[in-house]
Formats: structure tokens, C-alpha cells, sequence
């Protein structure tokens, strides 16, 4: 099946700008992340996209050659009529680089994928959540494999995905292949969501921050629906054609940029200061005391208080693991029926970090409640 030169120019100028941006992104994550880290120092995820500006790069490529190189093994039945020795060579050509984009788009959407999962495994250490993102990182792990084995059993011999004309319905159109990637890829994608949503209902940002995070999910969502539109476009007889390329690659493309968003936005924040604190109450949830006046300032509340005597304190027995307990009585003497309040609070530091590289790592901190025991015991008098 031929294109018209109206397609062909379209095409050439959507793909070469999705790669453009696609590959500014990869380069930008990779140079922070470098220079933060290290090249020795850098995380799986980001050797992941790496090796996938390799497949990224080659899937530009292939669709390139198979517009513009003189077609493939998809053909109508005048074309197949009209063949000559010259363009059965060209056809030959161009169904190899079919066969090279569909490996190279398996490589790219999966390093993806393989990617995320990183991230959520950091975001998840310590939590119930973890086994959740392990379950899921198993059955992309098999959708991965159960792919390569469709893509490599479809067609037999597997020299029939470059025969011209075509000896199978299979060899050039990948039927059974596409319904078997199709089902993997979407029902990783949406596991991936599901598993992610939660974290996002549950981070504790405000409303301008969370409303980057509901666009990076957005943007997930609209990989899902192009990659159905691909497979429409592929497989369904009344509306195959070569769109289904214009898809392919926006589904490519879509992905590069959500699993180099979350990095990059944390270069941003740490590049302009300002960003980070975007939407942040400076007062909010502050509490300042004054010296002498007797009272406390929390947020735009001021809050009169009675004075206190402080009786007995633990620091004096700090111990060398780092462990330090305090005991704070008290007791109000003027007021007959004030509170008496006792509480024994235990501090274990186990581990000290900067945000930022934990949010630039993909990581958030988390509070393990095994090392803060508190207790309080209030009685009326």
C-alpha cells in the first residue's frame, strides 16, 4: 500500500518533532542525573533509558525507511500485479525494517515500563505497597517475554516477514502477534496506573503541585488510548492503513516523556527555587513561640498560654546509638482542675538524607514508626 505525498510530509513532520522532544528529554535527564551522581553512581532506571535512546533513536529510523524507502510487503493486489525485479528489491528492504521498527517499539515501550517500575519501587520501600509493585513487576517481566515469543513464532519460516509478495496473511500483517502485544502492553499500562494513583491521592502536596503529577498520569492514559488506536488502525480491514504508524510513534513518544517528566521536574525545582515551593503556605502548619510573653503562634492564630514548670529531662542520658529520651511533666499549679500530662517520647535516628536527592532519585521519605514510640497518659486532677 503506497502513501500520498501529503501523508508523507505530514508524517515526517510529527515524528521528527515527537523524537526531537523525546530526545532532548532523555539527554537533559541523563546529563542531570550524571552530574549529581556520577557515572558509576547512577540508578537502573537511568541505565534503562540509556540503552533505550538506542531503540528510540532506531524506531525513528525504521518508520522513516518504510514511508520513504519504497514501501513493504503490504501491498494491494495492483501493486502486487505491477511488481518489478527493482521494486521487489525495494519491498524486500522495507518489510526488514518492519520487522525492525515492531522489536525496536517492544524495546522502547518496555525499558519504559521497566523504568516506572523503578521509581515505584523506590516510592514504595517499607510499605505494604511493595508487594503490589512486585506482583506487577513480575507479569511485565512475562508480557515482555510472551511478545518476543509471539513476534519470533508468527510468521513461519520467519523469512516470510520480508517475502514479496507476502507467503502468509500473518507475514505482513502480524495479526496474531499484535493481539498478543496489544493485550500485554495495555494491561501493564493500566497496572502501572493503578498502582501509582494511590500514591498520588496520598501525597501530602499542594493543589499546583498535584495538578503536574494528574498530567503525568494524563499523559499515561493517552499512551493506553494510543496504543488501541494502533491496533485499530493495523488490524481492523475497513480502517488499515499506514495512520497506524502515526500512533505507533506517539505511543512511543508519549511514554519517553512520562517516565522523564518526574527527573526533570525535580531538576527544575532544584534549578529555580521557587518552583518548589509553588503553592506552599510559607505560615501553614508553622508554630514559632516567643520568648517570655507567653505565647504561641501557629499559622495566623495567636494563642495565649499559662506558664508551665519543666521538671526532669532525658538528654542528659544520651546514649551512643544515637538514641535519646526525654520525659516532660506538666503541671499547672494555679488552676484547681487543670490537666496533668505525662509523656515518655523515644527517638531512634537511623539514617540521615537530603530531600531533594530523594525526590531527584524518585524516592519520597518515609517514616518507619518502629523507631518513634510515644506514649501519653493524661489525668484529671
Amino acid at each position: 500500500m503506497s502513501t500520498d505525498a501529503s501523508f508523507n510530509n505530514q508524517f515526517r513532520t510529527e515524528i521528527t518533532a515527537l523524537y526531537a522532544v523525546g530526545l532532548s528529554f532523555i539527554l537533559l535527564r541523563l546529563g542531570s542525573r550524571i552530574r549529581k551522581l556520577g557515572v558509576l553512581r547512577l540508578s537502573p532506571d537511568d541505565w534503562f533509558m540509556a540503552q533505550n535512546l538506542l531503540w528510540y533513536t532506531l524506531l525513528y529510523v525504521s518508520l522513516n525507511k518504510i514511508i520513504f524507502g519504497g514501501g513493504s510487503n503490504f501491498m494491494t493486489d495492483e501493486e502486487i500485479a505491477e511488481l518489478t525485479p527493482q521494486s521487489r528489491d525495494t519491498r524486500i528492504a522495507g518489510s526488514k525494517w518492519v520487522l525492525v521498527s515492531e522489536e525496536s517499539m517492544v524495546l522502547t515501550i518496555w525499558s519504559c515500563k521497566a523504568c516506572m517500575l523503578f521509581i515505584y519501587r523506590r516510592l514504595t520501600q517499607g510499605l505494604k505497597q511493595l508487594k503490589i509493585v512486585n506482583a506487577v513487576t513480575i507479569y511485565v517481566i512475562i508480557g515482555f517475554i510472551g511478545t518476543q515469543i509471539g513476534i519470533f513464532t508468527n510468521c513461519r519460516p520467519f523469512t516470510g516477514y520480508w517475502s514479496v509478495p507476502p507467503i502468509s496473511y500473518q507475514c505482513w500483517s502480524y495479526y496474531n502477534y499484535e493481539i498478543v502485544e496489544g493485550c500485554f502492553n495495555v494491561s501493564a499500562d493500566l497496572a502501572l496506573l493503578i498502582v501509582g494513583m494511590p500514591l498520588l491521592f496520598k501525597a501530602r502536596v499542594p493543589i499546583q503541585q498535584k495538578l503536574i503529577l494528574l498530567t503525568v498520569f494524563g499523559m499515561g492514559m493517552f499512551v493506553i488510548a494510543a496504543a488501541l488506536l494502533c491496533k485499530v488502525y493495523g488490524l481492523y480491514p475497513p480502517l488499515i492503513s499506514y495512520s497506524y504508524l502515526n500512533w505507533f510513534y506517539r505511543e512511543a513518544s508519549v511514554s519517553i516523556y512520562v517516565t522523564n517528566i518526574p527527573v526533570i521536574y525535580s531538576l527544575l525545582r532544584e534549578t529555580f527555587p521557587k518552583l518548589a515551593r509553588w503553592g506552599y503556605n510559607s505560615n501553614k502548619g508553622s508554630a514559632t513561640r516567643s520568648n517570655g510573653n507567653g505565647r504561641i503562634r501557629t499559622g495566623t492564630k495567636d494563642i495565649g498560654m499559662k506558664p508551665f514548670n519543666r521538671l526532669g529531662s532525658g538528654t542528659d542520658n544520651i546514649s551512643d546509638s544515637l538514641k535519646t529520651q526525654s520525659q516532660e511533666h506538666i503541671i499547672q499549679y494555679t488552676d484547681p482542675s487543670a490537666l496533668k500530662i505525662h509523656k515518655d517520647v523515644t527517638f531512634s535516628v537511623q539514617k540521615e538524607s537530603s530531600d531533594d536527592e530523594d525526590l531527584e532519585a524518585g524516592s519520597m521519605p518515609h517514616h518507619d514508626p518502629s523507631h518513634n514510640h510515644s506514649t501519653a497518659y493524661v489525668t484529671a486532677r
